[in-house]
């Protein structure tokens, strides 16, 4: 619940339920989260409150003499929120997306214990002139100093490869070496961590590894497989683990003792690198070998967690796991979940990055970005990936043969100024859909021009890509009805189901869209086993 908040905002509620048993309350009102915020952040308080001629200790005397005092309560009593501070939180959300903020600050606390009207809080402080309006520009205007500062310095982060490099004998001895790679493999300088490895005198690599597009990313589509190689800067025998196999053989792992993983994820599950893992990790349990992630960025931030959670029966190799579309996670940290939570039980050892923030996005970070897969050349790709990827499950093209792959969604039936004026009619925020006409020169329907959208996010901050990408499938399916199709299996090496019930996760969306269920009861459906999962992913972040 309290993911994105800050450590101040998250002393406030300590101190909120402080206040609360000092007034002998039930409950934490809104009134004791303004008073937990008066002993966490005086600087607020004083910087605020200043032009409406109240002190904290002005403010505290008022709501003594209003409120009705009773026995204090235990300081370690377990007291609920009540219904306003409730209102409060989601207020003080609903105020950080506003304003852009990637946090829920002290001041979004304010705010949101502003807008509850009915709390002796709010009325104290309208007598004395104050205003919610003037607060906000004010917060509003001092944070854009802030973020236009803080937007020309990038955040210094240590990629898990480069800690590894810094004293490889302490954690790899005299192993021999195979490490899972391909191109986004990198370092701060862009030296490929298979050159690193090799040219270290410390360190004994013995064969490579390569994922789906191969271990260079020259493979485009899927089920194309790669083939086994030699590696010809090294010398080094390349295992395609997209190949007959996608789990290490016996054969492969005969002169390996360790194997380190490194690789670029785009934060979402429908994507083949962490399975191209937790495979590893399986094989590394067999052969009682050891495996060592190397930790790199979630590129479209750690904090956002959306989207349905994978039902087993739907098990594939882009989703092996019982977890979300948009995950929030790291693969290190997914790493420590596949093997903990869901018992794949190898050795298993994470090499952390130092300096990375749960809310960076990977432009805000320092480390370098080289496009993970063909087809996701950008972060911008990256950021509507979550969404726009259900359209590989049908008939329209997800703009792979194009410069804009997932940002542009089309087929040759639709009128795109149509298409355009009903998604923009839902109003979903930050995001724009605008209308198009794009040709994709591979893949569905190359060489044939198709009417659509592209997608141009306005505010990654507050954008739904998962929801935004299921209503997109839907409204071509409602608009549509005799010409839109879903795609005919196989998918992914999956010949018995539909292609877009194992993108999805689930055939409750697919069927939802048939039934024409609303896209707010699709996004609601998903709400409690989403809340659940929030619960077990906290067990295993890193950062």
């Amino acid at each position: 619940m309290f993911e994105r908040y800050t450590e101040k905002a998250r002393r406030v509620i300590f101190f909120a339920r402080y206040e609360a048993s000092q007034f002998g309350s039930q409950t934490i009102d809104p009134d004791h989260i303004l008073l937990g915020l008066a002993r966490e952040d005086r600087i607020l308080f004083k910087g605020y409150f200043k032009s409406a001629q109240i002190s904290i200790k002005l403010l505290r005397a008022e709501l003594e003499r209003r409120a009705r005092l009773k026995e204090i309560i235990s300081t370690s009593a377990e007291l609920p929120l009540a219904e306003g501070t409730k209102r409060v939180l989601a207020y003080a959300y609903e105020e950080s997306e506003k304003l852009g903020h990637n946090h829920i600050g002290t001041e979004h606390l304010l705010l949101g214990s502003l807008r509850e009207a009915n709390s002796t809080t709010a009325k104290v402080l309208h007598e004395h002139g104050f205003s919610i309006e003037i607060l906000r520009k004010e917060i509003a205007n001092r944070s854009g100093r802030i973020a236009r500062y803080q937007s020309t310095r990038l955040s210094r982060t240590v990629l898990g490869l480069e800690t590894l490099l810094e004293a490889p004998l302490d954690v790899l001895g005299n192993a021999r070496v195979g490490l899972v790679c391909n191109q986004a493999s990198v370092n701060h300088n862009l030296e490929h961590a298979a050159d690193l490895l090799y040219r270290h005198p410390d360190v004994n690599l013995s064969a490579l590894f390569g994922p789906q597009h191969g271990i260079r990313g020259d493979v485009q589509d899927n089920m194309i497989e790669t083939e086994h190689a030699v590696d010809r800067a090294t010398g080094l025998p390349i295992h395609s683990l997209y190949s007959e196999t996608r789990e290490p053989t016996d054969d492969m792992l005969t002169d390996v003792d360790i194997l380190v993983f490194d690789m670029q994820d785009v934060g979402c599950r429908i994507y083949t690198f962490a399975y191209t893992m937790a495979n590893c990790m399986r094989a590394a349990r067999r052969l009682n070998k050891k495996v060592i992630v190397c930790d790199r960025p979630n590129p479209i931030n750690g904090i956002s967690v959306a989207g349905n959670l994978l039902e087993p029966e739907q098990a594939s190799f882009v989703g092996q796991f019982p977890i979300p579309t948009r995950h929030g996670m790291t693969l290190g940290e997914l790493a420590r979940m596949f093997n903990e939570h869901f018992a794949i039980g190898c050795d298993l050892e994470v090499i952390e990055m130092e300096g990375w923030n749960r809310m960076y996005w990977h432009e805000q970070t320092d480390a370098p970005w080289v496009m993970p897969s063909p087809n996701i050349p950008t972060v911008d790709s990256a950021t509507v990936f979550p969404g726009t990827v259900h359209f590989e499950g049908t008939q329209l093209s997800e703009g792979r043969g194009t410069t804009r792959p997932f940002e542009l969604v089309g087929a040759p039936y639709i009128v795109p100024e149509d298409y355009t004026r009903e998604l923009n009619k839902i109003g979903f925020s930050g995001v724009f859909f605008r209308s198009c006409v794009f040709r994709p020169t591979f893949q569905k329907h190359a060489g044939v021009s198709c009417g659509g959208v592209q997608v141009h996010v306005t505010d990654r901050t507050v954008f739904e890509p998962v929801i935004v990408g299921i209503a997109m499938v839907k409204v071509a399916y409602d608009m549509y009805p005799t010409l839109f199709r879903w795609k005919d299996a196989p998918y992914e090496y999956v010949y018995d189901r539909n292609p877009f019930d194992v993108i999805a996760g689930t055939s409750r969306i697919r069927e939802a869209i048939e039934q024409g269920t609303t896209v707010e009861e699709i996004q609601k459906s998903w709400q409690a086993p989403l809340a659940e999962f929030r619960k077990v992913r906290n067990e295993y972040l890193l950062y």
